[in-house]
């Protein structure tokens, strides 16, 4: 168990959180490792403020980007995540991960936002063209989104 876990779970016993000043002395990996720990042990209420730190201290780093993204998906929290997605893509810059598109693409979905993702995926695979996944959602919304929008029927003249 990683010191900065330690202190998180003997911490909230006394139902206190680590101050800013304690968790600045863990680096990003070690808050994303913690953040994933604290999640696999479904103490997502100190990997939420642990977020919250985490952001607050390396707010570039796409480790902690990418791993509070995750959490304001397991929180349905899809605002939040489309956001820290957004800013995750900004500092992958045109080394966006296929994850990381999946990952936006479906949070536009649960947002019911389909041609916002679909515009995403179309984006997606022109990066990546050989990722299936990516491939398999660009299909299924650009079914979804012309069923939503059919084509009006062309009026025949006798």
């Amino acid at each position: 168990m990683s010191t900065l876990l330690q202190a998180m779970l003997s911490q909230s016993v006394s139902g206190q959180f680590l101050t800013m000043r304690e968790v600045s002395r863990f680096s990003a990996a070690e808050i994303r490792q913690t953040m994933a720990d604290l999640v696999g042990s479904n103490h997502i209420e100190l990997a939420d403020a642990l977020s919250a730190a985490g952001l607050s201290l390396y707010p570039e780093s796409e480790d902690i980007l990418a791993i509070s993204a995750l959490l304001a998906e397991i929180k349905r929290d899809w605002t939040t995540a489309e956001q820290l997605l957004t800013q995750l893509m900004t500092q992958q810059g045109q080394h966006t991960t296929p994850f990381t598109w999946r990952h936006l693409i479906r949070v536009l979905r649960c947002q019911c936002e389909p041609g916002k993702a679909l515009l995403m995926a179309k984006k997606a695979i022109a990066a990546y063209p050989e990722d299936d996944i990516l491939r398999d959602e660009f299909l299924s919304l650009q079914e979804l989104v012309s069923e939503q929008m059919p084509v009006a029927a062309s009026t025949q003249l006798h």
